[in-house]
């Protein structure tokens, strides 16, 4: 099988994913569109309490009245995590899932280097999530015909295309634990349990004083579309979120190649067994 045999594969394990997920960020982007003139009204005289500011993201409860807010607010800031858990379940397929399905054996008796199979379906991946993300802007585009609004679309687009490197760096994260841990479960599991934790770290250390450095360790931070809002692209941030993914990457090549596979699934909890009774039946004289 060639490269672009594994890239094409990739890209058809993962249509529906495609398909699916670019449908719904399209409606997600389109709806929160159309109801900005219903809440711009509403939300001109109200008063947030003083501990929501932070989730309003750099601009505060100011910026959140105006359109780049408001959507920076209401769809920036949790679109990501849809986009994370596509790329959960198609990372954490590539390597361990495919083991677990007795598909990997297969893959690898063909001409094609382990390198160059974990590099092909990362590309594969990664195209799947710019697919799926580019969607978001068609909806966005579509919502500012149909609404009375003067819309930056510059720094829309620029929003929609900063949801791409921290997408990236939990593929990288799943990839590497696809390829370093037992299962596709415990690799999920991994995953998707740092994905919740620094997510919680966001909010939490924005609503308390106490613990705001919580926040500087979430990917969630540094990815807010609301900076991107007021201040451009932040080349500087987006260079981090790349080189951490490629990081991830280059620690999936290095346990992929040092993995044994096993044919079928590999089982990551402990077993236990109890011990067996003998089927045979003594007899004894009796007295």
């Amino acid at each position: 099988m060639t490269g672009m045999g594994l890239f094409g594969k990739t890209l058809r394990d993962n249509r529906g994913a495609i398909i699916g997920m670019g449908i719904a960020n399209a409606l997600i982007a389109l709806f929160v569109v159309l109801a900005y003139p219903s809440f711009r009204g509403a939300l001109a005289d109200y008063q947030f309490p003083e501990f929501l500011a932070s989730f309003f993201g750099e601009g505060g409860v100011a910026a959140y009245t105006t359109f780049e807010g408001f959507i920076a607010v209401e769809l920036f800031t949790w679109l990501p995590i849809l986009l994370i858990v596509m790329v959960i379940i198609g990372g954490t397929a590539t390597l361990a899932g495919e083991e677990g399905a007795g598909t990997l054996d297969l893959l690898l008796a063909q001409p094609v280097a382990r390198r160059r199979l974990v590099l092909e379906k990362a590309a594969g991946l990664t195209v799947a999530i710019a697919i799926a993300s580019l969607a978001t802007l068609a909806g966005l585009l579509a919502g500012t015909v149909l609404i009375d609004v003067t819309v930056p679309l510059g720094r829309v687009a620029l929003a929609v295309v900063n949801m791409l490197p921290l997408t990236l760096l939990f593929l990288g994260l799943s990839l590497w634990a696809s390829a370093a841990l037992a299962s596709r479960g415990a690799a999920a599991m991994l995953v998707a349990g740092l994905t919740v934790v620094t997510y919680f770290f966001n909010l939490i250390g924005g609503a308390v004083e106490r613990v705001e450095f919580l926040r500087k360790l979430s990917p969630f931070y540094w990815a807010d579309a609301s900076h991107v809002m007021l201040h451009g692209f932040d080349w500087l941030r987006t260079g981090g979120f790349l080189l951490l993914a490629a990081a991830f990457v280059a620690l999936a090549l290095w346990s992929f190649e040092r993995r044994d596979i096993a044919v079928g699934a590999r089982r990551w909890w402990p077993r236990f067994s109890l011990p067996r009774l003998s089927g045979r039946v003594r007899r004894r004289d009796v007295a």
